[in-house]
């Protein structure tokens, strides 16, 4: 008996077809776990990237020719499926076309007949198809009349023991797997199969119906729309694809978090919470390991949260324009409901309180059904006692939802000295929500209870959303806002990070911020005032942050700021706050013109000169390499800081290679060309500077690279995002940080992190809790702008922090100036890569 696995992905079409950049990551993970020797234990898998037509066809027929009758078979599609305007269902290869008229030329694609053909005529009687496509192709292309989304997939790959899964029966998902490593679909098959979550009956064996039943739950809690579809002929539900763990501590706390979030609708409840400490405790787990198990039960549901809120910023958007929307905007809406994967009753339930806010435009009116095919949807709003009753008609289905009038809170429950709040401002202490990836309704609560100065329900709001949503530091630093306006005596400082363009850098930021004001907030405060700090999202567009600045300095409040992130938005915004007297610490921008640029700006990171230094000595030293080429940002502060010192440190004798088609910012920038480039000029490394805006670009050169050059890069490149972007294709690449957790395991900074966030914290939280730490230490001797600056500046001040003591010279850079390489290195054991210190 063997066990026999083809893998197709094509990701990459001719015109007239989207490209669908997650196909070629979902046969990746695929083959991952089928040939995991604890989990598939595939004899024989074989990968098949955006192969031509005739090519796939070919692996197609082989894998299922000259078969036992015991051989396990599986097909795996990611890709393009396309049916002709009879139902038929063909897949699409890299060179399918179609004609100038929009007509798929068939002689260039797989039909699903030729596939059941040679199943049939196979002698195995164990075959399974997975099938991750969309069958009525991309959708930009739009629908025909004669399209309703059916495709008899029963009829035309059913057969005797044979199973087919499929991701959904129509839908366009290339709009989908946008931004993400995985489709939806093949992402919980691997992790129903990868953790075992899928054995549903706990036998240590994964069968199809029990992934098809854990894979549903999931795309469903992530994208409601999609309706995975199981197909099975005699035994084929029961074919065991692969083994699952029968005592692993981490697959008996997954399934102990499945059950509280089903029962808890989406999250975990007090009473769930403490069943699960105490599970954590019996098993033995770190609660880094639980944080993760959760985080990942999780996902799905935050996945969908996320989808409704841009679906609800779309729609608040277009309305803000017209009111109500026009045929056009409605078609519109419903293009990007369709890209988003949710359903009618989802778009209602966002839409209907938001209609509530609106001035009513006429009278009420009695509901006519006649009407309802005459326009796609209507408004009918009526005003009720304490209430508002709104319907909203969606392709002849009325829901009616009730908003209730809110009433004045008790005077009893009020904050102190109640300020007047803009919201949509891009600034907030508590009275919205600008970190949009993590919100629920206590969330919600909190932050209108904020806004209407009842510090009461605010503060129990926020602390019941923290039970359950520890890793959001937006609520963390909201709850301590809350407390201050409570006790009504306080000291108040910003941060400033781009949320819109960078949530993941405004984050890692944000949790340094709150961990740092938590601390000094349960420590007495301030000479026993609580610090408040309001978040500001900058966006680092120019021009934003000159604006920002200008609306904190006018705050007259405010003390002092952290932030903001990058070396051009602190450049532009420093010019601001040197001009009207306002201290801020950068704790990541790290270009050398910020050095003397002003003496209100200071950073707890060290300049570029320091880590070029050091990455210069790493190349000539450590690898005794001579000929580099250098990638760059043009106009960007840091990039040009990074490159300059880089260059500058290296021996005169060393060949740098910096030409035009090594621009990142080049509108056509091409990796692969640029990193041939560098290899026919004899260059041995790639020093890579890209800046958050060209990340992505920096990425597709390590995998046009392929591991054939040495790679070296700046602070930019340090992140999770890129272990899990480009994983071994990153294996042995060096960049140069401030700080690493490996370093300092045992720190009280560490240890308190674990608390709060129940996961590691990389350098950028630990240098913004160092900047929150010196402005809190600083107001401690004088708490007013100028007062604070003279402090800071004073060669007596200093304070311990995460990265070491914290003291600034009169540049406004520290006096000590840590610095450090890590190198991507595999995880023993395991499949995964990690970042780990280095000597240099």
């Amino acid at each position: 008996m063997a066990k026999v696995a083809l893998l197709i992905g094509v990701s990459e079409y001719e015109s007239g077809l989207n490209p669908l950049p997650a196909a070629t990551k979902d046969v990746e993970a695929m083959q991952r776990v089928l040939l995991h020797l604890k989990i598939g234990g595939f004899d024989d898998v074989t990968l098949l990237i955006n192969p031509q037509q005739y090519e796939m066809a070919v692996a197609i027929e082989t894998l299922f020719d000259n078969r036992q009758k015991d051989d396990l078979l599986l097909l795996f599609f990611s890709g393009h499926g396309i049916k002709d305007e009879s139902g038929k269902l063909y897949f699409a290869a890299c060179n399918t076309c179609k004609t100038d008229k929009g007509v798929l030329l068939k002689a260039t694609t797989v039909p699903a007949s030729f596939v059941h053909e040679v199943m049939s005529n196979s002698r195995s009687r164990r075959e399974v198809v997975i099938l991750d496509c969309c069958f009525s192709g991309a959708f930009a292309e739009g629908l025909s009349a004669k399209d309703n989304g059916f495709v008899d997939i029963k009829n035309q790959l059913g057969g005797e023991g044979r199973a087919i899964l499929t991701s959904s029966t129509s839908t366009q998902y290339s709009f989908e797997q946008q931004g993400a490593d995985t489709s939806t679909y093949t992402r919980y098959i691997v992790e129903g199969l990868e953790t075992g979550a899928a054995d549903r009956d706990e036998d240590g064996w994964i069968s199809v119906d029990e992934l098809h039943e854990y894979a549903t739950k999931a795309v469903q809690e992530a994208a409601p729309a999609m309706k995975p579809e199981i197909y099975a002929i005699k035994e084929g539900y029961k074919i065991n694809l692969a083994r699952a763990p029968i005592d692993d501590p981490n697959l008996k706390y997954r399934r102990e978090v499945d059950y509280w979030v089903e029962s808890g609708n989406g999250e975990i409840s007090a009473t769930g919470r403490v069943a699960l400490e105490g599970l954590q405790e019996e098993l033995q787990l770190a609660p880094i390991e639980a944080a993760a198990i959760e985080s990942k039960v999780l996902a799905p549901i935050e996945v969908y949260k996320k989808k409704l809120q841009r679906y609800e910023q779309a729609f608040r958007n277009e309305i803000k324009l017209e009111f109500p929307p026009s045929d056009k905007t409605r078609a519109n809406l419903k293009r990007l409901q369709q890209a988003l994967g949710l359903r009618d009753e989802d778009i209602a339930l966002i839409e209907a309180p938001i209609i509530a806010e609106q001035p009513l435009i006429a009278t009420p009116v009695v509901v006519n059904t006649s009407d309802f095919q005459k326009k796609n949807f209507k408004y009918y709003v009526g005003a009720c006692i304490l209430g508002l009753v709104i319907g909203v008609v969606f392709g002849g289905t009325l829901v009616y939802v009730f908003r209730p009038i809110t009433i004045a809170s008790n005077i009893g429950d009020s904050c102190a000295n109640k300020e007047e709040h803009s919201l949509n401002d891009s600034i907030s202490l508590g009275e919205e929500v600008l970190l949009k990836q993590y919100t629920n309704s206590d969330k919600e609560t909190g932050v209108k209870a904020f806004a209407n100065s009842n510090c009461k329900i605010a503060i129990d709001s926020f602390t019941s959303y923290r039970r359950t949503n520890f890793r959001d530091p937006e609520t963390l630093i909201y709850l301590n806002n809350a407390k201050a306006r409570q006790k009504g005596n306080w000291l108040k400082i910003a941060v400033s990070v781009p949320i819109a363009i960078d949530p993941d850098l405004a984050e890692e930021i944000l949790r340094g911020v709150a961990q740092a004001q938590d601390e000094v907030n349960n420590n007495n405060g301030i000479n026993s005032k609580l610090l408040q700090v309001a978040i500001a999202n900058d966006d680092e567009k120019p021009g934003t942050a000159t604006k920002i600045a200008k609306a904190l300095v006018a705050d007259q409040e405010i003390l002092g700021v952290v932030g903001p992130a990058s070396s051009n938005a602190t450049l532009e915004a420093g010019n601001v706050y040197n001009t009207e007297g306002l201290i801020a610490i950068s704790p990541t921008s790290t270009s050398v013109n910020i050095s003397n640029f002003s003496s209100y700006v200071f950073r707890t990171v060290s300049s570029d000169e320091v880590a070029a230094q050091i990455l210069a000595n790493y190349m000539v030293k450590n690898l005794q390499k001579q000929k580099v080429a250098v990638f760059f940002v043009f106009g960007s502060s840091y990039s040009k800081s990074l490159t300059d010192e880089f260059i500058k440190y290296l021996p005169k004798e060393t060949k740098v290679f910096k030409e035009a088609e090594f621009n990142f910012s080049k509108s056509n920038f091409n990796a692969e060309n640029a990193v041939k480039q560098a290899i026919s000029k004899g260059a041995e490394v790639l020093m890579l500077a890209s800046d958050s805006e060209t990340l992505d670009k920096a990425y597709r050169v390590i995998r046009a690279n392929n591991r054939k050059l040495y790679i070296l890069g700046g602070d930019n490149i340090f992140g999770q995002s890129t272990l899990k972007s480009l994983g071994k294709q990153a294996d042995g690449m060096v960049v140069a940080i401030p700080w690493h957790i490996g370093n300092a395991p045992n720190s009280n900074f560490v240890k308190n992190s674990e608390k709060l966030w129940k996961a590691t914290v990389n350098w950028r939280t630990a240098t913004a809790y160092d900047a929150t730490l010196a402005i809190s230490k600083g107001l401690q001797q004088n708490n007013t702008r100028e007062g604070l600056k003279q402090v800071l500046h004073s060669p007596n001040f200093s304070v311990d922090g995460a990265t070491g003591t914290i003291q600034f010279t009169k540049s406004g850079d520290r006096t000590n100036k840590p610095i450090l390489l890590v190198q991507v290195q595999q995880i023993p054991g395991t499949d995964k890569y990690e970042f780990k210190p280095i000597q240099p």
